[in-house]
C-alpha cells in the first residue's frame, strides 16, 4: 500500500492509498536502455500490472514464475519501484527447483538474527560450548544437542573445526547456513535451516535442521 496524490508521501496525512503488487526477484538486477534507467542502481523489486488483478491476488506471498511485457523504468510517482511491467502469465514456481536465497553481505547481517547465528558458529569453531549454548533458547540448553558440555566435547574433537562459510536469509526468522567441518572418518560440507525467535528484544536460535545429513 503506497501513498498517492496529492503529495505521494503519507496516507495518514491525506494522500490517496494506492495498493500495488510487487514482485521480489530471486537476485538483484539493473536496467539499461531507458531514459529513466540508472544502470548503477541494482534492485530486487518490480511493480506489476495486470488486466486481471485477481490473478495476481491469488499468488500473494508465494514463489512464482511470471512472464512480463512492457517493461519500463519508473517515470512518475505512481510507480513505486525502479521497474514496472505488465504480467502476461503467472504460475507457481516448480517445487523441484528450489529458490536459493542470496548469501548475506556482512553488513546485511546488522540488526538481524544472523548476528546471533554467526556468534553461535564462531563459538562452536572455538569449542566454546557455553558461549554457543547462550545463543539458544534457554529451554533447549538442557537437551543433549545443545548442552554446553556436549557442544564443547563434540566440536572440540573435530579434526577440522566447524566454519560457517555463508548465511542467507529466507525470512525474518529463518536462515540457511552453509558450513564446513571434518572428523576422522569424513568431511562435511553442510547446510542447515536455522530458525530464530526474539525474546525481550534479543534474538535466540530456536532450532537447527540439517539439510544434507551433516
Amino acid at each position: 500500500m503506497f501513498p498517492g496524490p496529492p503529495n505521494y508521501e503519507d496516507i495518514q496525512k491525506g494522500d490517496t492509498p494506492e495498493p500495488e503488487y510487487i514482485l521480489k526477484l530471486q537476485s538483484p538486477i539493473c536496467i539499461t536502455g531507458d531514459d529513466f534507467a540508472n544502470p548503477d542502481n541494482h534492485f530486487q523489486a518490480v511493480q506489476l500490472y495486470s488486466e486481471k488483478e485477481e490473478s495476481l491476488r491469488a499468488f500473494l506471498h508465494q514463489n512464482v514464475t511470471v512472464q512480463l511485457t512492457n517493461q519500463a523504468a519508473a517515470e512518475t510517482g505512481h510507480v513505486h519501484e525502479p521497474l514496472a511491467a505488465t504480467v502476461t502469465s503467472i504460475a507457481p514456481a516448480q517445487e523441484n527447483v528450489p529458490v536459493q536465497a542470496k548469501p548475506m553481505d556482512f553488513t546485511d547481517e546488522y540488526g538481524t538474527a544472523a548476528t546471533t547465528i554467526r556468534a553461535f558458529y564462531t563459538a562452536l569453531h572455538d569449542a566454546q560450548g557455553a558461549d554457543a549454548a547462550a545463543m539458544v533458547i534457554p529451554e533447549k540448553r538442557t537437551m543433549p544437542a545443545f548442552s554446553p558440555s556436549n557442544l564443547t566435547r563434540f566440536y572440540g574433537s573435530l579434526t577440522d573445526p566447524i566454519t560457517m562459510l555463508d548465511i542467507a536469509q529466507e525470512n525474518d526468522s529463518t536462515f540457511i547456513v552453509h558450513y564446513h567441518y571434518a572428523i576422522k572418518s569424513r568431511v562435511c560440507d553442510g547446510r542447515a535451516t536455522v530458525t530464530t525467535t526474539m525474546r525481550d528484544g534479543r534474538n535466540y536460535i530456536q532450532g537447527i535442521k540439517a539439510m544434507n545429513g551433516c
